[in-house]
């Protein structure tokens, strides 16, 4: 079985190698600019040339097409690959879900095809495939490996602050009023994942406020049990080592690993976005 993601879920460079991972980009446009991230746009070129965006060119995504899924799906049956696993991105954070799922029709008569929305983005989809790649492995079900992703989603916990609401107004992810008070009162906001969206949180006015609501919230929700984790970021590395440390006071962490924010993500939170995922063993 082979386990397809899209660019907008977070794993380890490492994790994709070992288990053989295949990522299906997501279309980024800078005005009349066209990109694929991963293939034609990287996490440095990305950030270079948000340094020059303004409302006529301000980055936006689009879902990678059924004809993208058609094409990566044959070059899959083309290797000989007879059962396909598909995690997306929350099918109602992206419309990513529907095009594999045109795809998947136009081609389930020639092999077995799963589709499972993670109902999330970033290292919460993409702890969700490093697990299905895992068990994939091991010789489980479809099934099998179903079962857990939906315990996975259920139990998932998502928790970030945004530097600046600027790119997730533009990205239609919160409204122009919540950004403007944000701003006048200089307030950190922090969304959590719930039910597929995103929502406020809560609002400090601190970045040390900031990173201290982010772990105490997490652990509410997990309380001591193991849990794996991903401290992920846009472009803020010594933000998530600072998160790392913090939540290693408090959680019982079996798994961590610190990440890049995937573009497709990065460009809906904006630069300087910082947050955990968090799920109990």
């Amino acid at each position: 079985m082979r386990i397809v993601m899209d660019d907008a879920g977070d794993i380890p460079p490492e994790s994709a190698e070992q288990y053989n991972i295949v990522t299906i980009p997501v279309n980024v446009t800078f005005g009349t600019e066209q990109y694929l991230t991963g293939v034609e746009l990287d996490h440095d070129g990305f950030y270079e040339k948000v340094r020059e965006v303004g409302n006529h060119n301000f980055p936006k995504t689009s879902q990678p097409t059924p004809f993208q899924y058609v094409e990566l799906y044959k070059s899959l049956l083309a290797e000989g690959e007879e059962e396909i696993m598909t995690i997306a991105v929350g099918e109602k954070l992206s419309g990513t879900y529907a095009s594999a799922e045109a795809a998947i029709e136009q081609l389930k008569d020639r092999a077995t095809f799963h589709l499972f929305d993670s109902a999330g983005g970033s290292a919460a989809q993409g702890y969700m495939v490093i697990e299905a790649a895992r068990m994939a492995r091991d010789g489980a079900s479809a099934d099998e490996i179903l079962v857990r992703l939906e315990r996975m989603r259920a139990e998932q916990v998502v928790v970030f602050l945004v530097d600046s609401l600027e790119y997730a107004v533009k990205g239609g992810r919160v409204g122009l009023l919540q950004s403007s008070l944000a701003s006048l009162l200089r307030i950190k906001p922090i969304m959590e994942l719930k039910d597929g969206l995103i929502v406020e949180a809560g609002r400090v006015r601190t970045y040390g406020k900031a990173l201290d609501y982010i772990v105490n919230k997490v652990a509410r929700e997990v309380g001591d049990r193991p849990v794996k984790m991903a401290f992920i970021h846009a472009h803020d590395p010594k933000g998530a080592a600072q998160l790392h440390r913090r939540a290693e006071r408090q959680l019982n962490i079996s798994e961590a690993f610190e990440s890049e924010m995937g573009v497709s993500v990065a460009i809906n939170l904006g630069p300087g976005a910082l947050g955990i995922v968090a799920i109990p063993e």
